[in-house]
């Protein structure tokens, strides 16, 4: 196969916790280290995150604390890469398997019409904590996207992509095709796509850049072919409690959809909803309050594997409903009055 180069892009901000399993897991590929090449975007990490980022040896971009998010330091470490193929890694994954960017590769070097790859599952590992493993279970960290039928990895619940998007088994990997409407929330935690299509058919610069946003852009232009292959990523997304798990969510939600509703409004184009969802966002609140079919799905999961973290899946669907209607509500009586 041929070898094709690659910049991996990591935003990073206080990632001492998880920065350096991640960047151990990049250094461990069985595959050329010349033609990989490591960005690391800090944003004013006041942790260990630099000292332990340096020992692996990776370009540093330092991005002020006032202005980072996780979203400008991908596209700003997009600016700078110097390969075809963008590998956009956050820094709590982990690249398990030694062969993953090899085979993550793959569909590129045998179809030009690949825009980007995805790995079809999470990681699921017994040892880990309850949210990680909920994560890898469902595929998601946000469960609505679950029942809006767009999560990003393929729950272990099922036990392969079917006819889901039109996918073509190709063996090593799935082919598929989206659209706007059926459009998975891709684009993060392990996800490559060829950098001359983002940057020239996209809008991907830094402040615009979303992470399936610019997928959004490039499947509105045409470019809707993508793979998902047979293997899977760590994700640790799961740190602390649920409470404070769900505290994040509330807070990713207010800076990237409420912030300044007149730029945001500019700037997103990709909504888990749209008002062609009305009746799936009834259906989603319907069952995530009555918590049957989040209890039924669990039970199912678990005949799959015996593991309890399926079971937090009612609790998680409440509280998502729970804080998207308080910050939604909140923006509302902020506009009503006039606070900023």
């Amino acid at each position: 196969m041929k070898n094709l180069s690659v910049s991996i892009i990591i935003p990073t901000f206080n990632s001492a916790k998880t920065i350096d399993a991640c960047l151990k897991s990049i250094k461990n590929q069985e595959y050329p280290k010349s033609k990989i090449e490591i960005i690391i975007v800090d944003g004013g990490s006041t942790d260990d995150t630099i000292e332990i980022v340096s020992k692996y040896k990776p370009k540093i971009i330092n991005v002020p604390p006032k202005k980072q998010n996780v979203e400008l330091n991908k596209s700003l470490g997009i600016q700078k890469a110097r390969n075809e193929i963008i590998f956009l890694l956050d820094h709590d994954n982990v690249l398990q398997s030694k062969k993953i960017i090899s085979q993550m590769l793959v569909p590129f070097v045998e179809n030009r019409k690949i825009v980007g790859v995805e790995t079809l599952r999470y990681y699921y590992d017994k040892k880990r904590s309850v949210l990680d493993k909920y994560i890898a279970l469902f595929g998601v960290t946000d469960p609505l996207a679950f029942y809006f039928g767009k999560a990003d990895r393929l729950s272990y619940i099922y036990s392969s992509l079917g006819s889901k998007y039109g996918a073509i088994d190709r063996g090593k990997y799935y082919e598929v095709k989206f659209t706007p409407s059926n459009l998975p929330t891709i684009g993060a935690n392990g996800f490559m796509i060829r950098r001359s299509l983002l940057i020239n058919k996209a809008d991907s610069a830094p402040g615009k850049f979303y992470h399936t946003d610019v997928n959004l852009d490039l499947i509105k232009k045409g470019y809707d072919t993508y793979a998902f292959t047979k293997n899977s990523i760590a994700h640790l997304g799961g740190r602390g409690s649920v409470f404070n798990f769900l505290t994040r969510r509330m807070f990713f939600m207010r800076q990237f959809y409420f912030s300044d509703s007149k730029l945001n409004k500019d700037r997103r184009r990709y909504s888990l909803y749209t008002k062609k969802d009305f009746g799936k966002l009834l259906y989603v609140i319907l069952i995530s309050v009555t918590l049957v079919k989040p209890i039924a799905d669990s039970l199912r999961g678990y005949i799959k594997i015996r593991d309890l973290a399926w079971f937090i899946n009612p609790v998680l669907c409440l509280g998502f409903v729970t804080v998207y209607g308080y910050v939604v509500v909140e923006h509302k009586v902020k506009n009503i009055f006039g606070i900023d």
